[in-house]
């Protein structure tokens, strides 16, 4: 025979307990992402104006190598989606190899222009400006991704923060790509690079401080 519950204890447990809505499946979550991402993209192509030397550079230095951080950064974003599930978490290994090819393809879309528009050296000129561009277009995405993240209960919060940060910050940095006119190797590393590595600390910091308000 089951021991009866105290009357207290029953009446808390009936004072909070309530319908909770299944969460959907990950792919519709990402296509959420997807979504803003595009939408983000359609924005900017209307509300701005283009770097100069987009006509004349190949597709897969322009609008390839926008495409190829759009869908490196979803690619996170899924990532941290699934990782807020408790019992999907992913392996350490399975994380570090996902960041470090996601900044590896960062780097090379970076060499890459650098290379193929035969721009004279420009130094860091302008890197605040593009710094605060990749920080201000991946707010979107930053605020959908911890919506659905919380909504899931990560039992991971930091990693889920780093994941996501770096998702949104690739999207932005693909966006920007089309924007900014400086293709020197040390003008994208330091700001847009940088810029990254920004929101994938901030990211960190948000599930670390999440993860302290949970534990008071």
């Amino acid at each position: 025979m089951s021991a009866q519950l105290p009357d207290a204890v029953q009446k808390a447990i009936e004072r909070d307990h309530r319908a909770v809505r299944p969460l959907p499946p990950l792919w519709r979550r990402t296509l959420a992402v997807v979504i803003v991402a595009l939408a983000l993209l359609a924005a900017v192509l209307v509300t701005h104006k283009l770097r100069p030397d987009l006509p004349i550079l190949s597709f897969w230095i322009g609008w390839g190598a926008t495409a190829i951080e759009l869908l490196a950064g979803i690619l996170l974003v899924g990532l941290a989606l699934r990782e807020s599930v408790p019992g999907q978490a992913l392996t350490t290994s399975t994380i570090v190899l996902a960041v470090a090819a996601a900044m590896a393809a960062n780097g090379l879309v970076a060499l890459a222009t650098w290379i193929g528009t035969h721009q004279a050296p420009m130094g860091l000129h302008g890197g605040s400006m593009c710094l605060r561009n990749e920080l201000v277009i991946s707010i979107p995405a930053v605020l959908l991704t911890v919506f659905l993240v919380l909504r899931a209960l990560p039992l991971r919060p930091c990693i889920v923060g780093l994941l996501g940060g770096a998702g949104a910050g690739l999207v932005a940095d693909g966006i920007n790509h089309l924007l900014c006119p400086v293709s020197d190797l040390r003008h994208v590393l330091v700001w847009h690079t940088g810029a990254i590595f920004v929101l994938m600390a901030i990211g960190w910091l948000a599930g670390r401080v999440w993860e302290l308000s949970r534990s008071v």
